[in-house]
């Protein structure tokens, strides 16, 4: 028993073919929500993949046959008889014996659908290659760091059966050389290797492998910690032309490094051990910073760093193939229709009937002007005769009553596309960027994390990401003037409800009821600062829409705030703060 003709039927299946393509569909995004190794270099692409391989070769080998018998068949009278368009009139005999004339123009568009599926298969192919022995490889290097063949890359992702990536000859990175406009978005980066010079968006050929140079770059702080421990600190653009990294130190302190510019000279810093601030400040390169508690910490440079990645891919080129392939045949299909013409003449005494038909292979309304004007040619007596039906050749210029015609039909595709895009449009929008009561929500949560932890450290850089102008600028005052007094503000959210929202295209109220739980802390020592408080709020949070993100830009109570503690440490606790004087000191 044959077991082909059962597995062709059950790979031809419309379901199959629908679960194929909603598995390549959810693959992609997947890919575009999680690493994209992870997606296409997994046991559940290749399975996929491989049912999409299958059923691609059955479509193009039955349109390969197919093709290959129109191309050597000429169409029949009976191929006419479904012809949309076919007519059959009297005139004038012109011969005394039958003939008919059969003719095809644009027989390459029949290819078309051929070029474009065998384009699809390649494709597909080369992502079932790729998950099954590709390998992808990243790395972080600073200026002057080298990466050989036995050095360990920072993450890799071979394929089912593919090895790990070693380069066969060491790759230097030289020089770093980027720029960021004012919003952070990325201006232009290139590098200097000591295999040539890569720019983003290009590719190194290197020791058989592809090397990228990636968008991720800044400065490298290199620290020393007590003369022994070294470190480079990678400083991250966190927007705005601001780069920060952290790291942990002895005694269970953490420094927080930033940045103000690609290549800083130096380095603003605030040192932490829990909640509490020991020390903030500008340290250069070189500079020695003495740690509270013992042990200090140097500056040693501030290199540049980038990114690279790197792949090895023997299937790169069957994918390129076939993208130029399924243009290519997107590109025939649409653009040569074929269209098969007929003139059949049988003699009626002094008479004739003459039988005319033409069929386009797709898109049959387009062609109803050449089918009235092929009649019309044949009913003419300077085009009787066999041959007529190269009169009808597509390559003429439409007539001008043709022109009116095609241009309205045009119209009418397109102010139907642009109606159905219109109608689908509000729904879309307001599917995508209504914000819900979780996601309202997160907004607020991610706010007081952020300004919370601003507080804690004294560090007005934090705050960018959640804040627009206005409250950006009262906060980076509240937190200067605790500052000035040597305070840090501990505080921490232990409850909120999302009472209401109230939305617009640009902006975006939501009301909320909070707890709250605050203590002030002595810079330098940790030291708490008067009595700790529990505070219970209404408040409403104005949220403003700048670049696809929102923004707090004012918060208002209200109803008046429930606080727990009566005093504040400056006033009662100012004798404890540093450089506190007798005149500051009264109550």
């Amino acid at each position: 028993m044959n077991p082909f003709p059962p597995i062709k039927h059950f790979l031809r299946k419309p379901a199959v073919i629908l679960s194929e393509i909603a598995g390549v569909a959810m693959a992609g995004a997947l890919g575009a929500v999680w690493p994209e190794q992870h997606v296409f270099q997994s046991i559940g692409f290749v399975a996929v993949a491989a049912f999409a391989t299958a059923s691609l070769s059955v479509v193009v080998v039955e349109q390969f046959h197919r093709v290959r018998v129109q191309w050597r068949q000429a169409p029949s009278l009976a191929y006419f008889q479904s012809a949309p368009f076919k007519t059959e009139f009297e005139r004038p005999a012109t011969s005394r014996e039958a003939w008919q004339d059969v003719r095809s123009e644009r027989c390459l568009g029949s290819a078309g659908s051929l070029v474009f599926h065998a384009g699809l298969l390649l494709l597909i192919v080369a992502g079932t290659w790729r998950a099954l022995y590709a390998t992808d490889a990243v790395v972080d290097l600073i200026e002057g760091e080298t990466i050989g063949p036995d050095t360990t890359w920072s993450a890799q992702w071979p394929g089912v059966f593919g090895r790990p990536l070693r380069l066969e000859q060491p790759l230097t990175l030289e020089v770093v050389k980027g720029s960021r406009y004012a919003d952070g978005n990325l201006r232009e980066l290139h590098a200097s290797l000591s295999a040539g010079e890569i720019a983003v968006n290009c590719q190194l050929h290197f020791g058989g492998s592809r090397i990228y140079l990636a968008p991720e770059f800044g400065p490298a702080a290199l620290l020393e910690w007590n003369g022994q421990r070294r470190e480079a600190v990678l400083l991250v653009n966190d927007g705005k032309q601001k780069f920060s990294g952290e790291s942990a130190g002895p005694g269970g302190s953490r420094i927080f490094l930033h940045g103000l510019s690609e290549r800083p000279s130096q380095l603003e810093y605030h040192v932490m051990r829990g909640p509490a601030l020991l020390s903030a400040g500008v340290l250069g390169v070189g500079q020695r910073l003495a740690l509270p508690g013992g042990g200090d910490l140097v500056l040693r440079s501030v290199p540049m760093w980038a990114r690279l990645h790197a792949s090895r891919d023997s299937a790169l080129w069957i994918a390129y193939l076939g993208m130029i392939l399924t243009m290519t045949g997107a590109a025939m299909m649409f653009c040569l229709i074929k269209v098969d013409f007929c003139v059949t003449v049988t003699p009626l005494g002094d008479r004739e009937r003459v039988f005319v038909a033409l069929k386009p292979q797709r898109f049959a309304p387009l062609f109803q002007e050449r089918f009235e004007q092929f009649v019309r040619e044949q009913r003419e007596p300077g085009l009787h005769g066999r041959g007529a039906v190269a009169a009808a050749r597509s390559d003429r210029e439409p007539t001008e009553t043709e022109k009116p015609r095609r241009a309205a039909l045009a119209a009418s595709v397109q102010s139907a596309a642009l109606a159905v895009l219109f109608a689908a449009l509000p729904a879309f929008t307001s599917g995508c960027h209504r914000v819900s009561q979780s996601q309202a929500r997160q907004l607020v949560e991610r706010y007081n994390n952020v300004v919370s932890e601003a507080y804690r450290r004294g560090d007005v850089n934090l705050i960018d990401p959640v804040v627009g102008p206005n409250e950006g600028r009262k906060l980076i005052g509240l937190i200067g003037v605790r500052l000035d007094l040597g305070l840090t503000l501990d505080s921490q959210l232990l409850s909120l409800e999302v009472t209401h929202i109230e939305q617009t295209a640009n902006q975006l109220q939501v009301g909320t009821k909070e707890h709250w739980t605050y203590r002030d802390l002595q810079i330098g020592t940790g030291k708490q600062l008067g009595d700790a408080s529990q505070d219970y709020y209404k408040m409403n949070y104005y949220f403003t829409n700048v670049n696809q993100t929102w923004l707090v830009d004012e918060i208002k109570f209200t109803a008046p705030p429930q606080v727990g503690r009566t005093n504040t440490p400056w006033i009662a606790d100012r004798r404890d703060l540093p450089g506190a004087t007798a005149k500051e000191t009264t109550p």
